[in-house]
């Protein structure tokens, strides 16, 4: 074991004298080596460990030490810029904000990064153009600390450059838009991010930030809010372990939030079938998650014992509620696009043979070539599709692609 490897030992370790010390010659020497080795475990160590780490390091930081920190600005870390901004707004003068504001302007990225988390504390206007810049970086920690630092400042300009970003026809601009008001900390425009969600082709992503701005549990129950709040939650849950992890469930108030909308769907109500979706989906999730160990093997123990919890709530549901959820879904199968597309997976799924009829007058009513085949689709998933079925709409389809598709499901 060589003196790092010690080093880095004793400074995650449990005896604190020796932790202690290893903190102490942390900063004491800037060893940047060292500082990379504990960057890149610290994702591997328990939340206890890394609080510890912190602690340890702090108290080994001083009045005549505190400038070393800005030498370790050149490796980033995510778990210690909060740290490093902390400790050095305490120590806090004109001079080491001139310094800091350097790194902001002329360092690299890393640099940049720690420098804007430390305007998040020290929130000086000379800073102000710069982290306008860096709020919408492609880069997210120093697009996120930039913004957190303009929510202290309570900037309006790139308040107001993020809301008409929100109506851009490009959907990372819209992702970015919505990120900065997480980041940005205040003033949630609600309203605007729902309607981003619902014209974006990443709904995914944005659905899965708006928990981070207001509760779905509040939005659920507001009545401005509670249809557009069922169809972020369809979203998260279609991009639950994929495109969105699995411990955000937290965050997200699943275990909640899908309690409420059982006990809101056990008779029929306004909004029965987009509630009947969201349950359905979930069923289906949570019941992949808890059959397929690959999808929570790396999950820590707090996030399986939520992912058990929230399956042992959907599937104690008798078998009377869920023929009820499945009758309401069918409902939804109306002739408006968005409805179509996003009800037909679930009755797909499900197998639910109350809806083959209406599929087929769809298929009957319906110009669009998407929604056409998304139609053949079900009734092809569902064992269903006859030879009429495709004859009848065949010369609705123009797009080689589709008809491609189309000639592989009559095979």
């Amino acid at each position: 074991m060589t003196n790092l490897d010690m080093y880095l030992k004793n400074l995650t370790g449990k005896d604190e004298k020796n932790a202690q010390q290893a903190a102490f010659y942390l900063i004491d020497n800037v060893d940047l080596e060292l500082f990379k080795m504990l960057v890149d475990k610290t994702d591997y160590l328990f939340d206890f460990v890394r609080n510890n780490v912190c602690s340890r390091i702090e108290k080994a930081v001083n009045k005549n030490n505190f400038k070393n920190l800005l030498k370790l600005f050149d490796v980033y870390s995510s778990y210690y810029d909060d740290l490093f901004a902390h400790i050095l707004a305490k120590h806090a003068d004109e001079d080491l904000t001139d310094t800091i504001f350097d790194f902001l302007e002329k360092g690299t990225t890393a640099q940049k990064t720690y420098a804007a988390k430390y305007f998040n504390y020290i929130p000086d206007t000379i800073a102000l153009e710069l982290l306008s810049k860096y709020a919408f970086s492609d880069d997210e920690y120093l697009a996120y600390n930039s913004a957190e630092a303009l929510g202290q400042m309570a900037d309006d300009i790139s308040y107001d450059k993020a809301l008409s970003l929100l109506n851009e026809n490009d959907d990372f601009d819209k992702l970015k838009a919505v990120k900065f008001f997480v980041a940005y900390g205040q003033k949630y425009p609600i309203k605007e991010i729902f309607t981003a969600m619902k014209t974006s082709k990443m709904p995914e992503n944005i659905a899965g930030q708006i928990p981070y701005m207001q509760s779905f549990v509040e939005l659920l129950s507001s009545k401005d809010y509670k249809i557009d709040t069922l169809i972020a939650l369809d979203n998260i849950l279609s991009g639950l372990g994929e495109i969105l992890p699995l411990s955000d469930i937290f965050q997200f108030e699943l275990f909640e939030l899908l309690e409420i909308l059982i006990n809101m769907n056990k008779a029929e109500n306004t909004e029965s079938g987009e509630i009947a979706e969201v349950l359905l989906k979930a069923y289906s999730k949570f019941k992949l998650f808890t059959e397929n160990q690959e999808y929570i093997f790396d999950e820590d123990k707090n996030t399986k014992q939520e992912i058990e919890a929230i399956w042992k709530l959907l599937k104690t549901q008798n078998e009377e509620f869920w023929t009820l959820q499945k009758h309401f879904v069918v409902s939804e199968l109306n002739e408006e696009k968005d409805r179509i597309l996003s009800v037909l997976p679930v009755i797909a799924e499900f197998n639910i043979k109350e809806a083959i009829d209406l599929i087929r007058k769809l298929l009957e009513i319906n110009e669009d070539e998407v929604v056409i085949c998304e139609l053949l689709s079900a009734l092809k998933s569902m064992q269903v599709l006859e030879i009429d079925d495709v004859q009848k709409v065949e010369n609705k389809i123009q797009n080689p692609n589709i008809k491609a598709i189309i000639d592989n499901l009559k095979a």
